[in-house]
Formats: structure tokens, sequence, C-alpha cells
């Protein structure tokens, strides 16, 4: 029988991908997620786009660098071309939505106490996304006009109201300078060896201290990232990018 550690790392699979996917072993999940498309998966897509964009507490993405050894990424004070937002939990307050992310939950079993949502804005065809890998897996709802999302070097037209499933396979979004119109991608992140049955991965599912804010320490059911890599709620990610970063 072969072990884990003896399995060698593929040319063109990043270090700590290659890594956790032998820790998965070890659990004894399959690594390997074969993606799935389901179009049409939210019926009543119509508005959800503008509901996003408009409730959604956006900020100005930024480019962060990842060491393909280790995996830490580090986040730089360099403007990218979109925007995003992230949520602790798979709520949002936009009860549409929401009732979407339920049925992603329970449609994939999804049982890890610390999934969360990480949501893009690309308002136009000019706004993308650098091809990369994540040491997770990950659940995609789109919403707004169809654009090209390049999975494994091969190119998917995502659609309002489709979802994408996909494991640590890398991916992209491209510039399409002819789209004129905004997307919304919607992102459950989850590490499938993590389950908690008595979890029902809400805003209230997270560890104690998990959900905190690192300036003021109160709960918050929305945490920003800031560019020192610290989640911060709404005030306090406010008072914070206003500050001189050095």
């Amino acid at each position: 029988q072969i072990v884990p550690e003896s399995v060698p790392c593929p040319r063109d699979i990043p270090v700590y991908v290659a890594e956790y996917e032998r820790q998965m072993l070890k659990a004894g999940i399959e690594p390997f997620r074969a993606p799935e498309l389901m179009r049409g998966y939210v019926k009543d897509a119509g508005g959800l786009y503008e509901e996003c964009v408009q409730a959604m507490p956006w900020r100005q993405a930024v480019f962060r660098k990842r060491n393909y050894e280790t995996g830490e990424v580090v986040v730089t004070n360099i403007a990218s071309n979109r925007q995003d937002c992230s949520y602790r939990g798979l709520q949002t307050g936009i009860p549409r939505l929401d009732a979407a992310l339920e049925r992603v939950r329970q449609d994939f079993n999804i049982r890890d106490p610390r999934a969360y949502l990480l949501n893009n804005w690309y308002p136009d065809g000019k706004t993308s996304i650098a091809p990369h890998n994540h040491d997770f897996w990950s659940a995609i709802l789109s919403f707004g006009t169809p654009r090209v999302f390049v999975l494994d070097g091969q190119p998917v037209l995502v659609g309002n109201g489709d979802l994408l499933v996909f494991g640590t396979q890398r991916h992209s979004v491209p510039k399409m300078p002819e789209v004129t119109e905004g997307r919304v991608s919607v992102a459950v992140f989850w590490y499938p060896e993590e389950q908690d049955d008595n979890n029902n991965n809400n805003n209230n599912s997270i560890g104690l201290g998990d959900d905190a804010c690192a300036e003021c320490g109160r709960s918050a059911e929305i945490l920003q990232e800031a560019m020192d890599g610290q989640m911060y709620c709404e005030a306090c990610w406010t008072n914070w990018n206003t500050r001189d970063v050095q």
C-alpha cells in the first residue's frame, strides 16, 4: 500500500497544494474533486447582481503574493482592478442569496464550521483575476453578465445563476474588454475534511473569537480583511482604511 508521504508532487502542482492533498489522503478523503457546472442553479437570479452590488460591503481588492512552497500569503497595498468582500459563515443578509447558499451547503454536504464567503465584483470586462490555486474547495455562484472562467486551462462560460464547484484546480477570470456590464461571484470556500455534524454553518457557528474584530474585539457578522491581513468590523475597517499605512 502506498503511503501519502511517498507520493511525488507533480511538477505543475504548487508544493503547498500537494501537501494539503497528502493531508486529505491521511484523513481518508479523495483529494481530487471533479469540477461540476450546474446551469441555472439559482432559478430566480433576476436582479441578484444589482442586490449584491448595492448591499455588500465592497472594498478595493489588492494583490496578494503567495509563497508557492509554503502557501503563505502576503497582502500588499497594490490595488487590483476589482472589488471584493468577505463574510464569516454562509449568510449575507440578502434573503434570496442566503437561501441559495443554504442549498449549496446541503447539496454539497459542506460541514466545515469555518466555511466562509469571499465575493468578487467585476464591474466590466476590463476587470480580471490572475491564475491561482487554493488549498481548499470552492463553490462559486455567478450573477450578472456572463464571463469566461478558466479552470485548469479550459475556458468555461458562466452565466447568471450558474454554480461552479471544484477542488484545488488552477483557475482564473481573464479580461474580456468587449464586455461592458458587470458580474458578481459569490464563492463558498471550505475544507471537506473539516466536518462538524452539530454545526449548520451560520454566522454564529464559528468558534469563540474567530468572528471577532482585530481592533475592537467585538463579534461581527461581517468582517473585512485589511491590508495588514487582519479582520475588522465595518466601522473599524473604515477607520483602518483611512490611516496612512507605511
